[in-house]
């Protein structure tokens, strides 16, 4: 009678072959390394991306082992060619991602990766530009005095601030209240985060006003004016009759 092997020694083996294989021995390196990095970010900057991050990068280590076994045990040459390109690739992504965290950290750049991972130091240093309202000089808006009753607050990521600027000033120039502050915009609930999307939110007493506060919007960033969109519901908000969100 055939003895069962046990499943602890085939386990066993399967860890001995992984760290015999150079291979395997890098991609480990590789996932620990952004792992490590994904850490990084969850002290310096969102947890919650740091999480998204390691969960990708476990992700990645799986697909490349399978990749390798492709490469070892596939009898086409094409195969194991196009098995050795997505690992080359995958690899190179994790470590440029891990080895750009500390340049982005200490002196934030390159910017838009220091943004993406929201690093507060990069939020502030970018911010120590004052924010300043650009007019609007355009026609299709006129100053309303009964606008002063409203007061519109602008909340941007700092890719978007000249764009802000653009969008307090033309709100101004209409005779609202307004003002902008930066912001990562992390705690918005919505399904759209896409770059160069505005969400406008309304209170329920400020609705009536909601429309024309859009179009100014729009008149103001008309390259982004099809990415502008109302929250559909009413909403309690901590500051402000209306808030333009742009992402």
């Amino acid at each position: 009678m055939q003895k069962r092997k046990h499943p602890t020694g085939l386990y066993e083996r399967l860890v001995d072959i992984g760290l015999k294989d150079p291979f395997i021995r890098g991609v480990v390196g590789v996932v620990v390394v952004a792992a490590a990095a994904s850490i990084a970010i969850s002290t310096l900057g969102s947890g919650a991306k740091a999480v998204i991050t390691l969960a990708l990068c476990l992700s990645f280590g799986v697909v490349l082992i399978v990749l390798r076994a492709l490469m070892r045990y596939a009898d086409s040459a094409f195969v194991k060619f196009v098995c050795f390109a997505f690992s080359g690739a995958i690899m190179f992504v994790l470590l440029v991602f891990a080895l750009l965290l500390i340049p982005a950290a200490v002196v934030c750049w390159p910017q838009p990766y220091a943004q993406l991972i929201s690093l507060p130091n990069c939020a502030a240093q970018v911010e120590s530009k004052p924010f300043t309202p650009v007019a609007y000089t355009g026609t299709g808006i006129s100053f309303n005095p009964d606008n002063a009753k409203y007061n519109v607050r602008v909340f941007y990521r700092v890719a978007r601030k000249e764009d802000a600027e653009r969008v307090v000033g033309a709100l101004l120039s209409a005779g609202y209240r307004s003002g902008g502050a930066a912001s990562t915009l992390d705690e918005v609930v919505t399904p759209n985060r896409n770059p160069d999307t505005t969400l406008i939110k309304t209170t329920t007493q400020a609705r009536p006003g909601v429309d024309d506060v859009s179009r100014i919007v729009k008149i103001a960033i008309p390259v982004k004016a099809g990415a502008v969109s109302l929250f559909p519901e009413d909403s309690t908000l901590r500051s402000g009759d209306f808030q333009v969100l742009m992402f």
